[in-house]
């Protein structure tokens, strides 16, 4: 007896981006701009996870290496730039996802962005020598200005909206550090006056558990930005540590510096534009960029072949991959995927040419892939926890903080009435997210 399966069919419609650039500026998600350096992008292990292209400048004959088993993934884009592929490297099972391809260089795509302080987003005071926070316990809310450091080590620092100049660097070790309409600008000691060439300035460290979550402005000089750095500035933006993330909630810039994720560190951003990148310590350490388009969607497989058996036997069968991609950009963002099932049917849909939805069953699994800050929840973690699909199920639930996905791969397990006739029976699985 066989058994065919159709599941529902979803799709996404984005709309064009809001920025226009001249020809040979960087359009991707993630522009490695570093012109030269070796291992520009460097996973060693851990992984990147991008919605959109990836493309690398650096002519160095090991423009990239991928190593461990791990993959560097362009979602709906591609991986290249002047030295791929032959200079893409990979070592003990890491792989890139498409294959890269040679492409051209392309320039800095914010090159013309104002800095801070002509920039109008810019803060007027207060006047040097500037206040340092030092949270340690409890809450507390500041104010734009200039700093010359800020650091949490526990409780909730939260940001007014508005611009972050910091003159040394920024530390969230084991705190939380939380902001609506934010940007945060690394500067240099000798601030008001910019960063001299080959400069290590004011740095980003989130490390020992700390969080961020931040949000960008929509209006203004410094519209769609989290992070900016100096252009002259060298220092990084880390994330380390299991436990420790950094949801941008917006555009990162810094021309000169490295984004780097360490130990099971992540951080997610809506679009990356970095001097060089790198992933390592562990597999857990994630960098992801998913750009903002306002939508939360679903993708699913079109169809699936559940294989054959006789009357009062089971037949079961994975689907093949599910995901939700929330691009919403939302401070925080939760969601829910729902899964129903018709009755399943041969011939004339007879009492003895139906399996009804009692005798479907379905189970999520675990998530296969997340990218972003959020903590998905499957519905039936395992076959042990299957329920039957004669009502609407709880697939998976998600909490999180800014563009995230997640990927799972479910089961049906379909019981077959002692009654039922030999046939085709076919039937559909639907999938909805909200």
């Amino acid at each position: 007896m066989l058994f065919a399966f159709v599941s529902a069919l979803a799709w996404v419609v984005a709309g064009p981006s809001h920025l226009a650039r001249a020809a040979g500026e960087c359009t991707a998600s993630l522009c490695v701009l570093s012109a030269s350096a070796a291992n520009a992008l460097y996973v060693h292990p851990g992984s990147i996870q991008v919605t959109g292209n990836i493309l690398v400048n650096s002519t160095n004959s090991q423009a990239a290496l991928v190593s461990g088993s791990t993959t560097v993934t362009a979602n709906g884009g591609t991986i290249g730039g002047p030295a791929a592929p032959s200079g893409f490297a990979t070592s003990g099972g890491g792989s890139y996802n498409p294959t890269p391809t040679n492409q051209p260089a392309a320039t800095d795509p914010y090159a013309a962005l104002a800095q801070c302080p002509a920039a109008s987003a810019c803060p007027t005071t207060p006047a040097a020598p500037y206040p340092s926070i030092n949270h340690i316990s409890g809450n507390q809310t500041i104010n734009p200005g200039v700093y010359t450091s800020i650091a949490n080590l526990a409780g909730t620092l939260t940001l007014n909206p508005g611009t972050y100049v910091v003159t040394t660097g920024i530390t969230i070790s084991g705190g939380k550090l939380t902001g609506t309409g934010v940007t945060i600008y690394l500067a240099c000691p000798t601030y008001p006056t910019a960063c001299a060439a080959s400069t290590t300035g004011a740095f980003f460290t989130g490390q020992s558990g700390g969080k961020t979550a931040l949000s960008a402005p929509t209006t203004g000089a410094f519209a769609g930005f989290s992070i900016i750095a100096d252009r002259n500035n060298l220092a990084a933006v880390t994330v380390s540590g299991n436990g420790s993330w950094i949801t941008g909630g917006g555009i990162l810039y810094t021309a000169s510096g490295k984004l780097t994720a360490a130990t099971g560190g992540k951080a997610s951003f809506t679009r990356a534009v970095v001097s060089t990148v790198e992933t390592n310590g562990s597999n857990a350490s994630q960098l992801s960029v998913i750009p903002t388009t306002g939508t939360l969607s679903i993708t699913v497989p079109t169809t699936a072949g559940l294989g054959s058996a006789a009357p009062g036997n089971t037949v079961s069968s994975a689907l093949g991959q599910v995901a939700v991609s929330d691009q919403r950009g939302l401070a925080t963002s939760t969601w829910t995927t729902t899964v129903t099932a018709t009755n399943f049917t041969t011939g004339g849909a007879t009492s003895a040419e139906t399996v009804t939805t009692a005798n479907v069953a379905y189970w999520s699994g675990p998530a296969t892939l997340t990218n972003g800050t959020v903590t998905a929840t499957p519905g039936q973690n395992d076959a042990s926890n299957k329920q039957a699909l004669s009502s609407a199920r709880t697939a998976f639930a998600s909490t999180g903080n800014g563009n995230n996905s997640t990927s799972w791969s479910p089961t049906v397990v379909i019981t077959l009435p002692a009654a039922a006739v030999v046939g085709t029976y076919t039937g559909t699985v639907t999938h909805s997210v909200a």
